[in-house]
């Protein structure tokens, strides 16, 4: 039941996304070792494991057919079958009566290769061997062989050698950017889906929506991490002014005493760690001792206490005697569970819970969360 819940929450795209982009230098980091790897498997292939050297000489024979030219495609030797022919008796027999015992007839038919490009009476044949030497050998045999065939085979007037190529290494195709490029996009791809399925499958909370949609509670606010010094707090968040007007504290303040106006005593507990709710009673404390003292006293008096983490039955009944209980979570704690078996315990112990505070949490991720929102009409 918890899985299919946790799945049917449905993915908040603005908070995958800015989670993605905080990782942008692993992105980054992901498509130079791709490209390396692309680059280095590529070069490995080709220069250190590849076979040895490999020598090509090139000819090309004019066929003179014993037939008019509407007839051609009837012959027997045709565009489909010359590289077969090539390693029949007829042809190959001959070949090997041109070369010394040495070289075998295996050794020719792997060479070989025989075939039509355009014209039928045009054939080209390519010898490959791993020396130059043995390739212009075999060309040269094969050439007195095809000679042989014109002159023998009723089918040809004769066969004629247009040209031949003298043997050269075969370059291999050095695409080595390529296959960097490749490797490159290959990494960031899988860079990229591991990094969303990560964070889709996270149970951590970051904002306010993920509390409210997972549990069913009002978020109070957010704390952020960076230390509210004691200029800070008097003047810019009570006024409205300043650069953290914009901020959550304030957002915090103004919930946390509309949540809390018929409350004397509230505890505050922690999924976390017992220093989460030290800091955050502290901050929230000042924050109301400003308040009141700005609003010469018109503020709710609400005694918030410390409650760590709450682990046995002597807590629980503490918080039970509450009017009511705040829970601290950590931003980005991936404590989704943690949190969980907290609320149900609490509820279990009939305890009042009336709301979450996210601490220590990334003022830069937030602020661009909201913008981005904002940017996109979404908040």
């Amino acid at each position: 039941m918890e899985n299919e819940r946790f799945m049917q929450e449905g993915i908040d795209g603005k908070r995958v996304l800015w989670l993605v982009w905080k990782k942008i230098w692993f992105f980054i980091g992901a498509v130079f070792i791709g490209a390396a790897l692309g680059a280095g498997i590529y070069l490995s292939v080709h220069l250190l494991f590849a076979s040895q050297r490999e020598y090509e000489a090139v000819s090309k024979i004019y066929l003179h057919f014993n037939c008019d030219p509407e007839d051609f495609t009837e012959l027997a030797y045709n565009g489909y079958t010359w590289n077969d022919l090539m390693a029949t008796d007829p042809i190959l027999n001959s070949t090997m009566e041109n070369l010394s015992p040495e070289i075998s007839r295996d050794t020719v038919i792997q060479a070989t290769k025989a075939e039509i490009l355009s014209d039928i009476r045009l054939l080209t044949v390519t010898i490959t061997t791993d020396r130059p030497e043995l390739s212009a050998q075999i060309m040269e045999a094969t050439q007195a062989a095809l000679v042989h065939l014109g002159e023998a085979d009723p089918l040809f007037e004769s066969i004629e050698i247009y040209s031949t190529s003298e043997p050269k290494q075969i370059l291999w195709d050095n695409r080595t950017l390529r296959a960097a490029a490749t490797g490159a996009v290959i990494a960031l791809f899988a860079a990229v889906t591991a990094a969303f399925f990560y964070y889709v499958m996270d149970d951590s909370v970051y904002v306010a929506a993920d509390v409210e949609r997972r549990y069913g509670i009002p978020a109070v606010g957010i704390l952020t991490e960076e230390v509210l010094t004691e200029e800070v707090l008097t003047e810019e968040i009570l006024t409205g002014d300043g650069k953290l007007a914009e901020g959550f504290q304030a957002e915090l303040l103004a919930n946390y005493c509309y949540l809390g106006r018929n409350m004397g005593t509230a505890i505050l507990v922690s999924a976390d760690a017992k220093e989460d709710t030290k800091k955050a009673v502290r901050k929230i404390e000042r924050l109301m001792e400003e308040k009141r003292g700005a609003e010469s006293g018109r503020s709710p008096k609400i005694q918030l206490l410390d409650g760590g983490m709450p682990e046995d039955g002597e807590a629980y009944a503490r918080l039970r005697e509450a009017d009511g209980v705040l829970v601290a979570v950590r931003f980005g704690g991936k404590n989704g569970k943690a949190v969980e078996r907290l609320l149900g315990n609490l509820r279990k112990q009939d305890c009042k819970v009336f709301g979450v505070v996210i601490v220590d949490a990334k003022e830069d991720f937030l602020r661009m969360y909201h913008k981005c929102g904002k940017g996109m009409g979404l908040v």
